[in-house]
């Protein structure tokens, strides 16, 4: 009984039981970390920020391991030994940064592959071969050898920290006892971010960095088209048309088709047409891509006010000999892809008119409207008394050459010969009651261009390519009146020679840089013999111009948001005037639905085209192209600003666009004017702003827009 008192008393005593409340929290919490378990999947990213390391593993295969109690140890190398004692798992250092963790337990397989290039067949060494538990690097042959790895493995190839290819182990298992030949491309191209892939029509699409890519693998032919033209194409996209509806006189929002900036295998050219515009002169059977530009132009593009069109030949060797002919009551054309052996190989096409002893109606059309309101077809015009007749003879061609040569895997050499020539023989035939007289009047437009291009991949990221080509432009007249015996000839020249030198680096996947420097040397003449004195007035000029040029594009947020910018420096040396060309771009998306966008340019150009309304050749064509002088002819400068937005769900694509551009320093001579402006140097401006909508619906076998 005194005991038990003795007991009592002890457990009533204050003092015992603040002493027992203050020792139980800590008691508990003790219990509490001993017995409290630690994800290991929750760890091992905590271990990647402490130690800056990287550890490569399957989350499915560790989700279910924990570690008893959170390592002691303070060294990286004691805490993986802690893991591997507590948990059925072990780590393999694959280099400094890289660790592959493994499970046990798995059916556990050893594979085995040779990395190849898949352009030359030569083996890669120095790639790195990561799985989920384990990696390895391949040797001097490109052979690598992985073990203690699962049969459904995910097995990532890179090459220079950037991603070729993934493969399953089940396709490597060694089981004929060679290792199996793993194909990648290493000639990295950091493709452009798409906003639409279907725009308007397969084959056309709109990008993230302001550009709209023309492909001619998946196109679809479009209405009123009875066969692809590759300009005939291009004025389907919202801004761009054709003021006469013609092929090839292209204007792009509001400007005249001498500010759009056309391109041939990276070639300016001065003649783009047949009929004098009405057909294209680019086969579209060796026209691979074309790129539009109508705002935040890439700064390697100059000498453009309005935009730019690029267009691409086929620049890749065939595996074998492929080819076609076509013939229609306009022309006949033919083309073939000839592959001599692995590294060289011939593109070749060409067209010719058809035009003679078959009584052509189509033929006849397109004459008379390329025609149309000129001596050509107007006799009724002339006031003499007699019986008037004529003999027209009109006929066009063009053929392209291209050979191309992988000189080796790292090395390509090109080179591209085109010829486009159109010709009008116009023989006038005039009797009166006393005398007769048979005149011959010609009209011809030509242009030759000849071009040499070598492209180098001096690593998978750093890319560089040099350009020179050489470029004669003509457009002659000699018309002789048989009213008056009065004998007119006029002359238009252009020579370009030019050398652009391309150098793009990628940082990684998120990040391009490229720049470069072009050289052009352009020389105009304008001549015109008046009357029968033979006297000549000649009008020639020459501009130098060195241009370099940057640009970088950026993307952030998981790619939502692309970023493009860049400059071009451009000095017209024998001007005295130099400029500065900032272009931007950004691109961002909202959600999977809308997507905004806006560019920002501002431009130069000094070669363009004069309008003549006095001097017209045949009545055909009253333009030439002259060099800007800094006198009287002014270097042209254009700034514009847009932003629009995309829709895109369900088959609907929505998108509207508004632009502002002005162009200064026109000249009020060259703008055609007929009133008392005509032989005004006065020097003015325009401005264009408008807005595009465009709204497109896609079924499976239905488009429409």
């Amino acid at each position: 009984m005194r005991l038990k008192s003795i007991k009592k008393q002890q457990w009533n005593n204050p003092y015992f039981l603040l002493v027992f409340l203050l020792i139980l929290p800590f008691t508990v919490q003790a219990q509490e970390a001993k017995t409290a378990a630690l994800p290991l999947l929750s760890y091992l990213p905590t271990l990647e920020k402490q130690f800056q390391v990287r550890f490569s593993y399957n989350p499915t295969l560790l989700e279910d391991l924990e570690l008893p109690a959170r390592p002691d140890q303070k060294d990286l190398n004691g805490i993986l030994r802690y893991i591997s004692e507590k948990t059925p798992v072990r780590f393999f250092q694959i280099n400094e940064r890289y660790i592959a963790v493994q499970r046990l337990g798995e059916n556990l397989y050893t594979v085995c592959g040779t990395l190849l290039d898949a352009a030359s067949g030569a083996p890669i060494a120095n790639a790195s071969i990561l799985g989920n538990s384990t990696g390895t690097e391949t040797d001097e042959n490109g052979t690598f050898r992985l073990s203690n790895i699962s049969e459904n493995e995910a097995l990532s190839i890179y090459y220079s920290g950037i991603l070729l290819k993934i493969v399953e182990a089940s396709e490597l298992l060694a089981s004929t006892g060679q290792c199996a030949e793993v194909l990648v491309n290493r000639n990295f191209n950091f493709l452009p971010t798409v906003v639409l892939n279907s725009y308007f029509s397969k084959g056309i699409s709109k990008n993230a960095s302001g550009s709209i890519t023309i492909s001619n693998k998946n196109f679809d032919i479009l209405p009123n088209l009875t066969e692809p033209d590759i300009l005939q194409i291009v004025q389907v996209l919202p801004g761009v048309e054709s003021a006469d509806e013609s092929a090839s006189n292209i204007n792009i929002r509001g400007g005249n088709s001498d500010e759009t900036l056309l391109l041939w295998d990276d070639v300016r050219m001065y003649q783009s047409g047949h009929f004098f515009g009405l057909i294209s002169a680019f086969n579209p059977n060796l026209t691979q891509q074309v790129t539009v530009y109508k705002n935040g132009t890439n700064p390697r593009f100059g000498e453009t006010l309005s935009g730019v069109i690029s267009m691409e030949s086929d620049n890749e060797i065939p595996e074998a000999i492929s080819g076609g002919v076509g013939v229609n009551l306009i022309s006949a054309n033919g083309y073939a892809k000839i592959p001599v052996s692995e590294n060289i190989s011939f593109n070749v096409s060409g067209r010719t008119s058809i035009n003679t002893g078959i009584g052509n109606p189509v033929y006849n059309e397109f004459f008379n409207r390329a025609f149309q309101n000129t001596v050509v077809t107007n006799l009724q015009n002339n006031t003499s008394q007699g019986v008037r007749s004529t003999d027209e003879n009109f006929n066009f061609y063009d053929v392209n050459i291209k050979a191309l040569w992988d000189i080796s895997e790292k090395d390509k050499l090109r080179y591209n010969f085109l010829s486009i020539f159109n010709k009008l023989r116009f023989t006038e035939i005039f009797i009166d009651e006393t005398t007769s007289s048979s005149n011959l009047s010609n009209l011809q437009q030509d242009t030759q261009v000849n071009m040499v291009a070598w492209h180098r991949n001096w690593s998978p990221n750093l890319k560089s390519s040099l350009l020179v080509s050489a470029t004669e432009y003509g457009l002659e007249e000699s018309n002789l009146e048989v009213d008056s015996n009065r004998l007119n000839e006029r002359q238009n020249l252009v020579k370009e020679n030019n050398v652009k030198f391309d150098v793009s680096y990628t940082l990684n996947e998120r990040t391009l840089v490229s720049g470069g420097y072009q050289y052009t040397d352009t020389e105009t003449l304008y001549a015109e013999t008046a009357g029968n004195n033979g006297a000549v007035a000649v009008t020639p000029n020459e501009l130098f111009v060195h241009a370099f040029f940057a640009n970088a594009r950026l993307q952030f947020f998981q790619k939502k948001t692309v970023v493009t910018f860049g400059a071009r420096a451009t000095d017209y040396n024998n001007l005295g005037q130099f400029y500065w060309e900032p272009r931007a771009n950004i691109y961002h998306s909202l959600s999977k639905s809308i997507r905004v966008y806006a560019a920002a340019e501002r431009k130069y150009q000094a070669i363009y085209q004069l309008a003549d309304t006095e001097s017209q050749l045949l009545g055909v064509e009253n333009r030439r192209w002259i060099a800007a002088n800094g006198v009287e002819n002014k270097v042209l400068e254009s700034t514009q600003v847009s932003a629009g937005a995309v829709f895109s769900k369900r088959g609907w694509t929505a998108t509207l666009e508004g632009f502002n551009k002005k162009v200064t320093g026109i000249l009020a001579a060259n703008q055609g004017f007929r009133n008392q402006f005509r032989e005004s140097g006065a020097l003015g401006s325009y401005t264009s702003y408008g807005l595009e909508f465009s709204l497109n619906k896609r079924l499976d076998n239905f488009n429409a827009w």
